[in-house]
Order: structure tokens, then sequence, then C-alpha cells
């Protein structure tokens, strides 16, 4: 066991160290407590103070996540499961700041395969203006044709946009609603002073800044249920995962095609024959 030296915690410029601070703190309260300034007792106020400090980081692992296999982390480790439950059950009654999922919108709508049906619409125009002229590479167009399709891209690149907006809401909507859910089936492990909250990262945040998916905390199991259950861009329907299919082609062939949403383009209709838009230069 190394000790840690209090005398050697000097402050720094910046102001002073962490673990003088807290120890500084809990030494008041526990002052205060054994001269009856203060309620509670002493143990209830240590072991509810670890209790929060794991709320707060997330779990009960993620406080002896540096050394899982020591004495000090097992000892600690019985210490939160006889106040929060062997599986943390009523950890976030603890939790004094708000649970928020860090989500990258262009990343989720990406990874369904939402970008595909806006190339497809592009596609299905570009061959219902210039038919074999056209191509993806459009080497063969003029310079009035290129100026024309390039004028349809820009319709549709504002229409993703606010398709992914309102993803957006609804994504947060999924969110609020399932934990709300959760917190009238399970009220004593979700109390009412626990917030939720969504944020949408920009496209520079790194992927370690994004809720994990595959975790077990209720972060990451609110993310793995909205992206699952949120209505898909231009349809009210969530992703069908068991699909054969993927995302992108489901919506195509239940008619969701991006042009149809814009008053402008919507009379190029729908290829009246089973393209394979997606994967191929000219339609069949």
């Amino acid at each position: 066991m190394t000790a840690h030296n209090i005398d050697n915690d000097i402050p720094t410029a910046e102001g002073p160290d962490d673990f003088q601070v807290a120890v500084t703190a809990v030494t008041r309260a526990l002052r205060a407590i054994n001269a009856d300034q203060r309620g509670g007792a002493g143990a209830e106020f240590v072991t509810h103070l670890l209790a929060t400090v794991a709320a707060n980081l997330g779990s009960s692992d993620a406080l002896i996540a540096a050394r899982p296999g020591s004495w000090e982390a097992a000892g600690v480790a019985d210490l939160l499961r006889s106040t929060v439950g062997s599986d943390d059950e009523y950890l976030l009654t603890f939790r004094t700041g708000p649970i928020e999922l860090v989500v990258n919108s262009v990343y989720e709508l990406d990874d369904l395969g939402i970008f595909e049906t806006y190339e497809a619409s592009t596609n299905h125009i570009g061959h219902a203006l210039f038919g074999d002229r056209w191509s993806r590479s459009r080497d063969r167009l003029t310079l009035n044709q290129l100026e024309q399709i390039e004028d349809i891209e820009e319709q549709l690149v504002e229409l993703e946009k606010r398709d992914r907006a309102e993803y957006q809401h609804r994504f947060a909507a999924t969110v609020r609603a399932r934990f709300e859910q959760l917190r009238a089936d399970y009220p004593g492990r979700y109390p009412e002073h626990l917030a939720v909250t969504v944020r949408f990262a920009d496209d520079n945040t790194s992927n370690d800044d994004l809720t994990d998916g595959w975790g077990l905390d209720l972060a990451s199991r609110l993310y793995q249920y909205a992206r699952e259950t949120t209505p898909l861009p231009g349809s009210d329907t969530a992703p069908d995962w068991t699909a054969s299919q993927s995302h992108a082609e489901t919506l195509l062939a239940a008619g969701h095609w991006p042009h149809l949403r814009i008053p402008t383009l919507a009379h190029y209709g729908t290829p009246t024959t089973a393209p394979n838009t997606l994967n191929t230069d000219k339609e069949s």
C-alpha cells in the first residue's frame, strides 16, 4: 500500500490539489457531524459520498477502474454494493448531475444508410432527364446539364439538413419518452431529481466523446433504444433490423424517395421498374 502524503499536496498556481480540497471538505463535514452541528452520522456520510461519486462517474466499476483487483478496490466495491445494490440498481438515486447522451447525427444517419436515399433520388432524376447520357461520373453531360443536376442536388442537400434536424428532434424525444417510462416503472431507481439530456455533437467531435451503445449504464441503454426505434427521415417507421435489405433499400421500396418531398422535384416520380438504384449507374 502506498500512503498518500497530504503534506506533499502543495497547491499549484492553477489552484489547490483535488485531493487536498476533498480532504478539507470531508473533514469539515465530519467535524460538524461529530459536534452535532450537522445531521446524520459520519459513516453514513462517507458511504453516501462514495455512492454519489460513483453515480456521477456512471457506475461503481468506474470508481475502482484504475486498479480493480486491489484490496482497496474490493473494500470499496463491498461498501458500494451495500448501498447501491449488487448491480448498481439504486446507484442513480445518488447522482447529483444530469445524464448526458452525446450523439453525432451525421454518423447515425450514415450508419443507417440514409444518405444513400438522396443519392438514389439524384440518380433516378439524372436518368429521367438525360437518359443514356447519365452516369455517376457525369462525363457525358453538357455544362447546362451539369448546372441543372447540381441545382437538383442543392435542393436535396437542403432537404437532408432539414431531415437531420428532424431526426435529432425525434431522437431526443425518444430518449426522453423512454426515460420517463423507466421512471414510471421503477421509481425507486430513477428519482424525480434525475435529468437526462441529449447533446448532438459536431462532425469534429472525437468518437471517444460519443455515448457508447454497448455499455450497460443508463446513457448507453437509452442511446441504443433511441437508435433502434427512432423513425427514419421521410417516414414514420423505425428501422427494420430484421429485414434482408438495407435501411435505405427498405425506405425506397416503401416509396419514401427524398425528392418526392420537394415540390419542385416531386413530378419526377419513381422508377417504373425495380432498379438497383443504390449500386448501379443505369436503371434497368
